[in-house]
């Protein structure tokens, strides 16, 4: 994996000591990220990434291949065949069914993070629902006993995939098997804090505390 860290370091005038103490990590760890020797964990590239105000993809440059195009293939390969359902628990398809409807009713032509936002809220029943209401999230959301099933393979846009390849990494961190309601969520907040031109006019709509909503997900994920 090749990356921009140092170039990053460089035009904020600071060395690897500085850098490493901003992190909260060693100066030989910085040296580490820099030289391709390692890659940090998930946490610590997203961290990184807030640190400089810039989207995880513009620090971490996957060789030979473009991000998203890489983030994608690897998603196919861990489901085995792109975005199967096997690894997904099922609230987590319900949640993913719901917002392909959704999209299609409302006739866009992709599944958009508004989608997943509202597949999450459907089920009040789930981790995620509970979550989002509890941080006064509410949409007007209708639902019936077909609102969860599998009607159309509508296709996720880069950014909802982005989303599936986040909760897919924060499953494989913590050694679980199947992708929940909450690690959908966690990968939706990922996504407004490294992409703030995609989510932050949504969170502004529905006021959601991204700080308090990333807290309590914390506890939960």
């Amino acid at each position: 994996m090749k990356n921009r860290l140092k170039e990053l370091r460089q035009l904020h005038q600071w060395s690897q000591s500085d850098l490493a103490r901003e992190l909260g990590v060693s100066r030989q760890a910085v040296n580490g990220f820099e030289s391709g020797k390692f890659d940090p964990s998930l946490d610590m590239a997203f961290k990184i990434a807030n640190l400089f105000q810039v989207a995880i993809e513009d620090v971490f440059i996957y060789e030979a291949k473009h991000s998203m195009q890489t983030l994608v293939e690897r998603v196919k390969n861990f489901f085995g065949f792109e975005f199967g359902f096997e690894r997904f628990t099922e609230k987590a398809i319900n949640a993913l069914n719901f917002a392909r409807n959704e999209a299609t009713r409302s006739q866009n032509s992709q599944v958009e993070p508004e989608h997943l936002l509202a597949g999450l809220l459907a089920d009040s029943t789930t981790t995620s629902a509970r979550l989002l209401r509890a941080n006064g999230v509410t949409l007007d959301i209708e639902t019936n006993e077909h609102s969860f099933e599998f009607r159309e393979n509508l296709e996720f846009s880069p950014q909802s995939k982005f989303v599936l390849e986040l909760a897919l990494q924060i499953v494989r961190l913590q050694g679980k098997k199947s992708i929940g309601t909450e690690h959908l969520l966690w990968g939706v907040v990922r996504l407004a804090e490294t992409d703030k031109a995609t989510l932050s006019e949504l969170f502004q709509r529905y006021e959601i505390d991204a700080v308090a909503l990333n807290n309590q997900l914390t506890e939960t994920v």
